[in-house]
């Protein structure tokens, strides 16, 4: 009985282990994987994760785009993220963040777009600094454009 549940519990350890996740940015040291600047903002810096638990950082959110365009396989990605802008330095799941492009706040590349995790931090933002809100696809295409 010993053994079998030594040999769940190392069974489960590994599963755990293995799974692919973020980890967090170490703002000031870490390098854009696209741009290959410092990355030094925590309300616009992302990630992707591939499958095999290798971490891409970026230095926002058009970086990463356009190295998933040119330079990863989508069957690669297990799991893309962004800073939420309300909650500098906490990432969110990029594919089901919401987005609002405003030239009232100035990202790493120019884009000005920002992620945050609910509609309702979005509406916030954009009811007090206006803006033009965005979905995932509309950010791909922009940031693929420039």
């Amino acid at each position: 009985m010993k053994i079998l549940f030594l040999f769940v519990s190392l069974f489960l350890f590994l599963i755990i282990s293995c799974t692919p996740e973020p980890e967090p940015i170490d703002y000031g040291n870490d390098v854009c994987e696209f741009c290959k600047m410092n990355i030094t903002d925590n309300k616009y810096a992302s990630e992707i994760v591939t499958n095999k638990n290798k971490i891409y950082k970026f230095d926002s959110i058009e970086c990463l785009f356009q190295f998933k365009k040119g330079f990863i396989k989508e069957n690669e990605i297990h799991s893309e993220w962004v800073n939420d802008f309300s909650q500098p330095g906490k990432l969110i799941d990029l594919t089901k963040a919401f987005f609002l492009k405003s030239d009232v706040f100035r990202s790493p590349m120019g884009m000005n777009v920002l992620a945050v995790e609910s509609e309702e931090a979005m509406n916030e933002i954009k009811n007090k600094d206006g803006g033009m809100t965005m979905t995932y696809p509309e950010v791909f295409n922009l940031a693929n454009q420039e």
